[in-house]
C-alpha cells in the first residue's frame, strides 16, 4: 500500500511538469502565430492589390500617373485628376493645421496650467474621434453654405460652396489633433534642463519655447505632421461629401475636384469591367504606398527623438565663471546671442503678444469641436423618435433602427476576431523583447494602422466579396484589420506597466511561464487592456468606406451573417447629399446618434484611463 502511495507521488510531478511544459509550448506557438498575423496581413495586401490592378498596369503602365482622362465607357482612365485633388487638399489642411497644432502643443506643454492642460487635453481627444462621417456632415450643413458665401464675395467661377479649398480646411479640422497631440507628447519629452537652463540666462518663456524646446523637438514635431499628411491622403468619406466630384481636371485651388479615396468610394462598388476595376484597385495601391512612405518616414523621425532623450548624455557639470558667481550653462551659441537682448522692452512685449496667440491657436482648435457636438445635437436630438430605433427605411414611419443591428453585429463580430488575436501579439512583443521579429512585427502594426480604411476596404473586398459575395463576415474582417493594431500597441504598453518583481515572485513561487503571463501579469495588466479595447471599438464604430465594399448595405432587418448588411454610417453619408427633407432628418437623427455614441464611449475611456496604472503597478 505505501509501495503504491510513494509510486503515485513520484508520477504526479512527473505529469505536472509534462502538462507545465505543454502550457509553455501551446502559449509561445499561439502568440507566435498571433504575431505573425500583422505581417501576414500588410503581405497579402500587397499582394492581393497588385494582383487585382494587374489589368490596368500592363494596359496603360506608367502612364496611368500622367493622364488625365477619366471615361468608364470609353475604356480610358488616368489618375492624374485624382492624384491631383489629394495632394491639393492635404496641402490645404497642412498649411492650417501645422501652425495652429503646434502652437496650442507648446500652449499645453509648456504655459498652460495642470488643470487647464488636462481638460484641453481631452477636448482635443474627443476632436479626433468624432467619426469622418459626422465631420463631412457637418461640412455639408455647415461649412459649405459658409464657403459659399465667400465663393460669391470673391467673385468666384465655382460657388457651390465645395471644393479643393473646402475639402482642405475641413481636413484641417480632422488632422490638428493629431498634430496637437504628437506636438504635446514631443515638447513635454524635452529635458527640463534644457529650460532651466535658458531661463537661467533670463530668457522669457517665448524665448524659451523658440529657441530650446521647438529645436529640440523639431524632428518629432515634423514625424507628427507627417503623420498627420498620411491621415489627410487616406481619408475618404468627409472629402467624398465637399471636393465636389468632378472628374475634369481643373488647375484653380477653388475649383471642385475629386481625390483618389473618394473616387474609389464612388465608383468601385458599382464598377461595371474588370478593367475598370482594376484602375481603380491601382489607384487604391497607389494611395497606399504613398501613406506607408509618410508613415515610415514619420515614425524614423519620431523614433529619432525618443531615442535622443534616452541616450543623451547627462548635462556637464555646472561650474562658475571668473567674473561672478553666476554659473555658466551649456547653451547653444545661437540662443545666447538671441537671449543678449533680453533687457530689450521689446522682449516682454513679445512674449506677452506669443503668450496670447499660442492660447488662441488652441481655442481656434477648440471651436470646431464645440460648434459640432452643439450644432449636431440641436439639429439632431429634435428629429430622434422611438420609430427611428424599431423601424426601417421603408417603414411608416421611417426608421434606421436596422442599420443599428447591422453596424452592432459587425462591430462585434470585429471585436471578437481581432482582440484575442491582438492581445496575444502584444504578448509575444512583451514576452520575447530580444526576439528578431518583435521590431518587424511592431512596425509593420504601426504601418497597418496608418492605413487608409478605404485601402484596407479593397482588401477586404479582393479577398472575401470577390469570390464569396458581399456579407457581415467580409465588413467585420475589414473592421478587424483595422482594430488589430489599435489593441495591439495599447495591450502591449500594459503589459510592459507590469513590475518585473511580480514575474520574479511567480517563477520563485514555481510557476511556469504560461501560467506566469495568463494568472498573474495578463490580469494586473487588464484594466489598461481593456482601455485598449474601447479604444479599439470606437475607432470602427465610425467607420463608412471599408464597408461600402464589404457589407455594401440592405434595406432589411439582417438575419444571416452571410448577406448584405445595412450600416449606420451609410445612411448617414447618403441621406445627407439627399434632396428629401424626410431623409435628412434621418441623417441627423443617425449622426447624433453615432457622435452620442462615440463621445460616450470616449469619456468612458477617459475614466478609466485614469486608472491606466495596472493594479500592481506599486507592487514594488
Amino acid at each position: 500500500m505505501s509501495a503504491t502511495i510513494q509510486e503515485n507521488s513520484s508520477r504526479l510531478p512527473a505529469k505536472a511538469e509534462g502538462k507545465r511544459a505543454l502550457g509553455d509550448r501551446l502559449f509561445r506557438f499561439s502568440s507566435l502565430a498571433a504575431a505573425w498575423v500583422v505581417p501576414l496581413l500588410m503581405g497579402l495586401m500587397v499582394v492581393l492589390l497588385l494582383w487585382q490592378s494587374r489589368q490596368g498596369f500592363f494596359r496603360f503602365g506608367l502612364g496611368f500617373l500622367s493622364s488625365k482622362e477619366w471615361d468608364s465607357n470609353q475604356g480610358e482612365f488616368g489618375a492624374l485628376t485624382f492624384i491631383y485633388g489629394t495632394l491639393v487638399t492635404s496641402l490645404f489642411a497642412m498649411l492650417f493645421a501645422i501652425p495652429l497644432g503646434v502652437g496650442a502643443a507648446a500652449f499645453l506643454a509648456e504655459i498652460a496650467p495642470d488643470w487647464f492642460r488636462k481638460i484641453a487635453t481631452f477636448l482635443v481627444e474627443l476632436l479626433a474621434a468624432i467619426p469622418s462621417v459626422v465631420y463631412g456632415f457637418w461640412g455639408v450643413f455647415f461649412l459649405v453654405p459658409f464657403m459659399q458665401q465667400f465663393f460669391t464675395w470673391m467673385n468666384l467661377s465655382n460657388r457651390s460652396g465645395r471644393g479643393l479649398l473646402t475639402s482642405g480646411i475641413l481636413l484641417a479640422i480632422m488632422v490638428v489633433p493629431f498634430i496637437t497631440a504628437i506636438a504635446y507628447d514631443i515638447c513635454r519629452a524635452v529635458p527640463a534642463s534644457q529650460r532651466q537652463g535658458a531661463l537661467a540666462l533670463g530668457a522669457t518663456r517665448w524665448q524659451m519655447i523658440w529657441t530650446v524646446v521647438l529645436p529640440y523637438a523639431r524632428p518629432g514635431i515634423l514625424g507628427g505632421c507627417f503623420l498627420a499628411l498620411g491621415r489627410a491622403l487616406g481619408e475618404t468619406m468627409a472629402v467624398a461629401m465637399l471636393i465636389g466630384n468632378n472628374t475634369s481636371f481643373q488647375l484653380s485651388p477653388f475649383g471642385l475636384g475629386y481625390s483618389i479615396p473618394s473616387l474609389i468610394a464612388n465608383e468601385l462598388p458599382t464598377a461595371s469591367t474588370d478593367l475598370h476595376r482594376s484602375a481603380l484597385v491601382e489607384l487604391g495601391l497607389v494611395l497606399l504606398g504613398v501613406t506607408v512612405g509618410v508613415n515610415s518616414l514619420a515614425r524614423a523621425l519620431i523614433w529619432r527623438v525618443e531615442r535622443t532623450a534616452k541616450v543623451r548624455p547627462a548635462p556637464e557639470p555646472v561650474l562658475p565663471i571668473e567674473t561672478g558667481s553666476r554659473p555658466a550653462l551649456n547653451m547653444p551659441a545661437a540662443f545666447t546671442t538671441r537671449v543678449a537682448m533680453k533687457g530689450s522692452p521689446w522682449a516682454g512685449i513679445i512674449n506677452q503678444f506669443m503668450t496670447v496667440a499660442l492660447f488662441l491657436s488652441l481655442l481656434v482648435i477648440l471651436i470646431p469641436l464645440f460648434h459640432i457636438l452643439g450644432y449636431i445635437a440641436w439639429k439632431g436630438l429634435g428629429d430622434l423618435t422611438l420609430a427611428f430605433f424599431l423601424n426601417r427605411p421603408i417603414d411608416t414611419p421611417p426608421g434606421l433602427g436596422h442599420s443599428l443591428l447591422g453596424s452592432a453585429i459587425m462591430v462585434g463580430l470585429a471585436t471578437v476576431i481581432a482582440v484575442p488575436i491582438a492581445i496575444l501579439a502584444a504578448l509575444f512583443l512583451s514576452e520575447n523583447r530580444t526576439s528578431r521579429l518583435a521590431p518587424v512585427v511592431r512596425f509593420l502594426g504601426e504601418l497597418l494602422g496608418g492605413v487608409p480604411s478605404i485601402v484596407i476596404g479593397i482588401f477586404g473586398y479582393a479577398l472575401i466579396v470577390i469570390p464569396f459575395g458581399f456579407s457581415a463576415y467580409a465588413g467585420a474582417f475589414a473592421l478587424g484589420v483595422m482594430m488589430i493594431p489599435v489593441v495591439m500597441r495599447s495591450s502591449e504598453e500594459a503589459l510592459r506597466m507590469v513590475p518585473g518583481a511580480l514575474r520574479n515572485a511567480s517563477y520563485a513561487l514555481g510557476a511556469s511561464h504560461s501560467q506566469t503571463v495568463f494568472r498573474v501579469i495578463l490580469p494586473a495588466a487588464m484594466p489598461a487592456i481593456v482601455t485598449g479595447v474601447f479604444l479599439g471599438i470606437a475607432r470602427i464604430a465610425g467607420e463608412t468606406a471599408p464597408l461600402l465594399f464589404t457589407a455594401y448595405n440592405s434595406s432589411f432587418w439582417p438575419n444571416s451573417l452571410a448577406e448584405r448588411t445595412p450600416f449606420l454610417t451609410y445612411y448617414i453619408y447618403n441621406y445627407s447629399l439627399s434632396d428629401s427633407l424626410a431623409e435628412q432628418k434621418q441623417a441627423w437623427a443617425g449622426a447624433f446618434v453615432l457622435l452620442a455614441f462615440v463621445m460616450l464611449l470616449n469619456l468612458g475611456i477617459r475614466v478609466l484611463a485614469g486608472k491606466r496604472l495596472v493594479q500592481a503597478s506599486h507592487a514594488d
